[in-house]
């Protein structure tokens, strides 16, 4: 089996996830799961109205992150509004979707990670009541994931797409994005990040064809 070694661990190309035609590899000791894709989110977190969450979580014994992952490429010009913080762009930017109930990313970002949260927390409350709770035991619902202090958090927008323009490179874009988010999510003590294919931390996730 082909593996890499990393700063943090064995990457083993067993541990991919594929989200928005992109498969990310996550190390071997990562335990990961597509938060939407689970029991509890289809059956029971699901009925709130609106209810939403981030894509991935990934947990180790040191770290979780909250991954949530918009691959725009090919579809650029629907989604440069969505790029402007606060939803400045809604109105004004050209786009053949419905922009009707829909936010730019800083502000869904933030509110998806809210949300898990409190999905996650709802979970717990039922302690061991619910046989759909058992592909979360990883996760918040052990009694250290979240308040440990040794744990780093992490909330991380993956945002592919060409949207550099004349006056304003991607990187720029992202970090305004970025500063949106840690404004939003003041609440949590956590490290947001905004990153592409070129720009992520490989010691938490890698990119692979």
């Amino acid at each position: 089996m082909q593996c890499m070694i990393e700063n943090r661990g064995l990457f083993m190309e067993n541990n991919i996830k594929e989200e928005s035609r992109l498969k990310f590899q996550f190390a071997e000791n990562d335990t990961v799961i597509k938060f939407d894709d689970t029991k509890f989110y289809r059956d029971y977190f699901n009925k709130l109205p609106e209810a939403k969450g981030v894509d991935f979580i990934s947990v180790t014994k040191d770290k979780i992150a909250f991954i949530e992952v918009k691959n725009c490429t090919g579809d650029e010009g629907n989604n440069r509004w969505r790029i402007v913080p606060d939803n400045r762009k809604r109105n004004t930017t050209h786009t053949s979707v419905n922009v009707e109930g829909r936010d730019s990313l800083d502000i869904e970002i933030a509110q998806k990670t809210a949300m898990t949260l409190a999905a996650l927390v709802g979970a717990k409350s039922f302690r061991n009541t619910k046989e759909c709770l058992n592909e979360l035991r990883e996760y918040i619902l052990s009694e250290d994931s979240f308040t440990n202090d040794s744990k780093k958090k992490y909330v991380i927008l993956f945002l592919e797409g060409d949207f550099g323009t004349r006056t304003r490179t991607k990187k720029m874009i992202m970090k305004e994005l970025q500063d949106s988010m840690n404004k939003k999510l003041r609440w949590i003590d956590c490290r947001v990040s905004v990153v592409d294919s070129d720009t992520y931390d490989p010691r938490i996730f890698r990119i692979v064809s």
